[in-house]
């Protein structure tokens, strides 16, 4: 279970990226902090100092908790250890399905998503909510599948928390064992720009991802698009240990 005060830092630092509050402005004290957020003040306390150490607020006595960046280092970070971590992050957030259509891969997207030019495939259209409650788009993404998991369909409304790779390995009885990410900066086309409520042709990060069997095989492919002035990824890869015999 995700600790309280991990909890708290995490909204903190949405309503931050989000705008609630701007930077340099001073945010709610602990008191009322803790009052919201239904946990005690040692809990809000602990919860700022982290985000304070990450460079999201500056504390000062008698003058509160300032805003000092829109984004706190290693904001939603990626710890790649393993393939079911890859979508941690937008994992969190309400998924809300916008369109589902039959396409035909063109030649474009054929050399971008390593598929076959002409290879008939199904396109989600789904944005990633805040919450329930704050329905601001943190997260827009296309996600193309075979026709052959078509019976994800209702499967995907009826559990839009579950990944769609982990509903295509139940219903096609596969398994995913590679993730591919290819990360790029782009601009926002007119339909993206207008989940996010931004102006046309503002910057963003683009994260293409081939979810990929055993043989190599694409199951699925997913293009997501992040506003580049919210979010930052940040991925570390550690040595392996050799061992002498």
């Amino acid at each position: 279970m995700k600790k309280l005060w991990l909890k708290v830092a995490n909204d903190l630092s949405l309503q931050v990226s989000l705008g609630k509050w701007p930077v340099g402005s001073v945010i709610p004290g602990e008191i009322e902090l803790a009052k919201h957020y239904q946990v005690s003040r040692d809990t809000v306390r602990k919860a700022l100092n982290a985000l304070t150490k990450e460079g999201l607020f500056e504390r000062r006595p008698h003058i509160g908790t300032r805003v000092k960046s829109k984004n706190r280092v290693g904001r939603f970070l990626h710890e790649l250890d393993d393939i079911r971590s890859i979508d941690r992050y937008g994992n969190k957030f309400p998924r809300k399905i916008q369109n589902v259509e039959k396409i035909q891969v063109d030649e474009f997207n054929a050399e971008r998503f390593g598929i076959p030019c002409g290879t008939i495939m199904l396109k989600f259209e789904n944005i990633r909510i805040a919450s329930n409650k704050i329905e601001e788009p943190v997260v827009v993404t296309f996600v193309y599948i075979f026709p052959e998991a078509l019976g994800i369909l209702d499967l995907a409304k009826d559990h839009p928390d579950e990944l769609i790779i982990n509903l295509v390995e139940d219903c096609c009885n596969t398994e995913c064992t590679e993730v591919k990410q290819t990360f790029s900066a782009t601009t926002m086309t007119e339909k993206i720009s207008r989940y996010f409520n931004m102006p046309e042709g503002s910057s963003a990060l683009r994260i293409v991802r081939n979810y990929l069997d055993a043989k190599g095989k694409n199951l699925v492919v997913s293009e997501s698009y992040h506003p580049a002035d919210r979010f930052s990824f940040s991925v570390s890869v550690k040595k392996k240990q050799r061992y002498w015999i």
